[in-house]
């Protein structure tokens, strides 16, 4: 009798089991995985700084000279979705990197961004970072994937800087915004060519993903950070990262297409970034650098 119970139990243990198993595989689809979901994201690797120019008193809008090189119209960028150019270096994008006053020497004090142009010879920085019209030979210097103290690919020399006339004059926040026109480089070779560089979108795209990278005053290696651009109103956009101090001014915010939707101009601390909305006021500065370097070609 004892063997019969024995028996009894052991299969109703087994009935029981396998009624667990199979009402665990209705939960497991009926509940997918987070990134399943609809709408789910994966979480956004939150890199680093915050920005503002350099106050060590080595960049305090340098001037800068005028040359021809290349270029073309063109309001809005062609859509074209990805930066064109090699792979991203281990320091971030190879078209970002820092700007020296007259030397590739002693301090930076702000960052900058290859532009696609058809002159292939535009930066993209905040107007601050640099003062408009044309430079001598001492203009400022930009060296892309600056890092450890070297320049791996190289300078290219500033010879005029564009900026919007509100800023300019006015010191309007809402425009402060550079494009900077580059003489090629010591063997004729232009910063596009050589570098690549990422398209600027002047939709007045926000509320998205952006990757930022910087290069504090100071420091020899970038900071890069991953997160959400806000608007803030119609003219302003902020973002969240730790430890983006004085040099990172000029960053390029780049969308998940790899496209240009902003550009870091301050911050109230090191940790909260702001860029101005790159709508038609950026537009029509992005059309008059290309007219301008076409007409000195």
């Amino acid at each position: 009798m004892g063997l019969v119970v024995d028996r009894q139990q052991a299969l109703t243990g087994v009935l029981c089991a396998v009624a667990a198993v199979a009402a665990s595989a209705v939960v497991a689809v009926l509940v997918p995985p987070p990134e399943a979901q609809p709408g789910a994201r994966p979480a956004a690797a939150h890199g680093s700084p915050s920005p503002k120019a350099a106050q060590d008193g080595s960049a305090s809008r340098p001037q800068l000279n005028g040359s021809p090189s290349a270029a073309a119209p063109g309001a809005s960028p062609a859509p074209a979705p990805t930066p064109s150019g090699p792979p991203s270096t281990t320091t971030g994008p190879a078209f970002t990197g820092v700007l020296f006053e007259g030397k590739a020497e002693g301090g930076h004090f702000c960052t900058a961004t290859v532009v696609h142009s058809p002159g292939r010879n535009l930066l993209v920085t905040a107007g601050h970072c640099l003062a408009k019209g044309p430079s001598g030979l001492q203009g400022a210097l930009f060296a892309p994937a600056y890092a450890a103290g070297a320049a791996p690919y190289g300078t290219w020399r500033i010879e005029e800087v564009y900026e919007d006339d509100r800023w300019a004059d006015g010191a309007d926040d809402d425009y402060d915004l550079a494009f900077a026109r580059v003489a090629p480089n010591a063997a004729g070779i232009d910063v596009e060519a050589a570098v690549g560089a990422a398209e600027l979108d002047t939709r007045g795209r926000s509320d998205e993903e952006v990757t930022v990278t910087g290069y504090p005053t100071g420091r020899e290696t970038p900071r890069t950070c991953t997160t959400r651009a806000v608007r803030t109103s119609a003219t302003e956009q902020r973002i969240d990262c730790a430890d983006f101090p004085d040099g990172t001014s000029g960053s390029a915010w780049l969308a998940r297409d790899g496209r240009i939707i902003g550009v870091l101009t301050g911050g109230d601390t090191d940790d909260v970034s702001t860029s101005t909305v790159l709508d038609g006021y950026a537009a029509e500065l992005y059309r008059r650098a290309q007219q301008d370097a076409a007409a000195r070609q």
